[in-house]
């Protein structure tokens, strides 16, 4: 019956003598293990479209949507990591392949004639090859692809004559942009991949009118199917296991919170470039940052070539070496007729030996610089080291989502990147956080820090410290403000002692010393923990012996060694010192960013400038954001506190205490100091608790 269906599809299609003109080929010699990288290279290509067409399916070509679709199929696309791995290492896979095809070609004396139309036809295909992993490298939009093809175009711009104009026709305008990603799709997608299937055809075609270029002494009778297909194919597959192994290594940066172990095997792997597998995907693109670009591996003796050939000699480099270098390959078969041929064959195998290994060579030494111990390959390894670091912090950054003007905001909009140097910028002319922004070769000139140290700030660490020994230099030690210092040591007078005073105490009061260290430890826990856990803490054993402490007074109920004799605290408590109502939370910081001489801050005793959005601020938008802010605090401003903050605005502001200050910076600051790395979007302050 099967035989019947057979026939009957022939007899209505001719697929057998299809079959047998692509299959049944005769082999000189019979087939040869050498002859595998033809099939080889057209089976990564067909990996290649296969892989394209999927990652076509979620690619967004645009520059403020190609980095977030590329982050959605490497992070969020069930099996989108192996796919896009796939079609990364396939893309080198192949130039590796058209390396040892062409040298296989010249061994065995195929590019002579009559086959040296195949060869041109095979060095048009190598360009064709070349230039589909140029255009593929910008897609996604990131840092490396940006920069790398920043350099290659550049390259083509020294072309005498039309190289500008060339140029500004790639590139799309005298600006890399969403022009330029467009047309790279455009070419990578549509153009380039149906050249090369035209020029496959064409060069199959040829080759088949020929045959195989047997030696001429060559024995036995064989045939493509299935003596070589067999061996063709055993080859191809190793080649394919190689890349599968490649994208299961991984490249890619992990996303923080993944826990594998945690979920079904199938999640597991579906979502496994979440754990690093696949193709890496850098920062997004930013034309504003210093990036050390290189191309890609592949392209790197062309970038050191150039090392060689400077300022006016540059073009010898990028233009005459490069062009000179396909015009002989191009000759390479003139040379094999008549007489010629012997000489011809050797002089070919010379050529594209030495090609390959002074290619293999630069690229070598491309790298042997990089890794070398001068002071340029140190500053590109920290310039790289940095970089890494801001693309293994974009990937976790865009966890939460992407901003509306793309993910070139990404990073502009992220608390652990962008809120740290407006800190530095803006903050850490007074405060100091631990050694962050200590100068590497501290000056005698250097500005001296003149507030407190802000490392750990609102933690219960941080505050246990200021508890114990409020005149630190790390807290009011700095300020001046002795009366705050005094005010928290009356209280407890002994804690803060050096350890060889604490021997002169007596028994009673080493007691007591012990006792008020289990105090401040309590109330350090309980206002470390209130602003970010929520009422549901409220009920806690714990929760209500740090609130007691807070409250403590002395038997004749006047105030003594509570902290509620200067503190508010929920509407109760005093006024002498800053309000503890949500005290190391957002809502704390946004007012006293905003407000810091308000009286529940630091009133008269203020010494901070007020940090605002000076585009059109009134004491009425200030009244309103503090107001905001404090419904979350339960302690709302009173109508002589707002008469109070009117009047302080005006003079602060004709003073320029007040300073510049965006609602978003102010955020990305609070959210760094607080270490909650959710990105900020605009709209609403933050108050929810941090991821983690």
């Amino acid at each position: 019956m099967f035989a019947r269906l057979c026939t009957w599809l022939d007899h209505r299609t001719g697929y057998r003598r299809f079959l047998a003109v692509m299959l049944i080929e005769h082999i000189p010699g019979g087939a040869k293990w050498r002859y595998v990288w033809g099939s080889c290279l057209a089976f990564v290509f067909l990996v290649q479209l296969i892989t394209g067409v999927l990652l076509m399916t979620a690619y967004s070509p645009g520059d403020s949507t190609a980095w977030g679709s590329v982050y959605y199929i490497q992070y969020q696309m069930e099996f989108g990591w192996f796919i896009r791995g796939l079609h990364h290492f396939g893309s080198q896979t192949m130039v590796v392949l058209l390396g040892l095809h062409m040298l296989q070609v010249v061994i065995a004396g195929a590019h002579l004639p009559p086959r040296e139309v195949n060869w041109w036809l095979g060095l048009v295909l190598l360009g064709l090859v070349l230039a589909l992993s140029l255009t593929g490298y910008l897609l996604p939009w990131d840092q490396k692809g940006y920069w790398a093809t920043q350099v290659a175009t550049n390259i083509a711009g020294n072309i005498p004559g039309v190289g500008q104009w060339l140029q500004k026709i790639i590139v799309g305008g005298p600006d890399y942009g969403h022009a330029t990603l467009t047309r790279f799709f455009a070419l990578h997608v549509a153009i380039l991949p149906v050249l090369v299937i035209v020029f496959i055809i064409l060069h199959l075609v040829v080759f088949r009118r020929h045959g195989v270029t047997a030696p001429k002494k060559a024995e036995g009778e064989g045939w493509f199917w299935p003596d070589q297909a067999f061996r063709d194919l055993l080859v191809s597959l190793l080649i394919f296991a190689v890349m599968i192994g490649l994208v299961l290594y991984g490249q890619g940066n992990k996303i923080d919170d993944w826990k594998p172990n945690e979920v079904s095997a199938y999640d597991r792997w579906a979502h496994a470039g979440r754990d690093g597998k696949g193709a890496n995907l850098d920062a997004p693109a930013n034309p504003a940052t210093d990036y050390p670009a290189r191309p890609e591996w592949y392209f790197l003796f062309l970038f050191q070539l150039l090392k060689y050939f400077e300022g006016s000699q540059e073009i010898i480099g990028t233009v005459l070496i490069p062009n000179g270098v396909l015009v002989l390959l191009a000759l390479l078969p003139l040379l094999g007729y008549g007489r010629m041929r012997p000489f011809g064959h050797v002089f070919g195998v010379i050529v594209v030996g030495a090609l390959l290994l002074g290619v293999s060579a630069l690229t070598f030494l491309a790298i042997q610089e990089d890794r070398a111990d001068t002071d340029k390959a140190n500053a590109y390894r920290k310039q790289m080291k940095d970089a890494d670091a801001l693309a293994e912090r974009a990937v976790n950054a865009a966890r939460d989502g992407i901003p509306a003007e793309g993910a070139g905001r990404l990073l502009a909009r992220d608390p652990m990147t962008e809120g740290r140097k407006l800190f530095q910028q803006n903050c850490a002319v007074c405060h100091t956080h631990g050694d962050d922004f200590k100068p590497e070769k501290p000056t005698p000139s250097d500005p001296k820090p003149t507030a407190s140290d802000l490392k750990g700030f609102g933690t219960e660490e941080w505050i246990y410290r200021l508890l114990v020994n409020p005149g630190d230099k790390a807290f009011f030690g700095r300020t001046g403000l002795e009366a705050m210092k005094e005010a928290i040591e009356t209280g407890f007078p002994d804690v803060g002692k050096p350890p060889e005073e604490v021997k002169k105490l007596g028994d009673a009061e080493k007691k007591q010393r012990e006792e008020d260290l289990n105090d401040l430890k309590v109330i350090a826990r309980w206002l470390a923990s209130h602003p970010r856990r929520g009422s549901k803490d409220a009920k806690e054993a714990w929760f209500k012996e740090g609130h007691a402490k807070f409250r403590l007074q002395t038997k004749e109920n006047q105030a003594g060694r509570g902290c509620a004799e200067c503190h508010a605290y929920e509407g109760e408590g005093g006024r002498k010192g800053p309000d503890l109502t949500g005290y190391g939370g957002s809502d704390w910081l946004r007012i006293m960013i905003m407000a810091p001489y308000s009286r529940s801050r630091y009133g008269k005793n203020n010494a901070m400038p007020a940090f605002r959005d000076l585009e059109g601020v009134t004491a009425d938008m200030v009244r309103m954001e503090i107001d905001m802010s404090r419904q979350a605090m339960l302690d709302q401003v009173k109508p002589t506190e707002r008469r109070r903050i009117d009047e302080r605005t005006k003079i602060e502001k004709a003073h320029g205490r007040i300073i510049q200050l965006s609602d978003v910076e102010r955020e990305l600051i609070i959210r760094w100091l607080l270490k909650d790395d959710r990105v900020v979007f605009g709209g609403q302050p933050i108050g929810a608790a941090p991821r983690r």
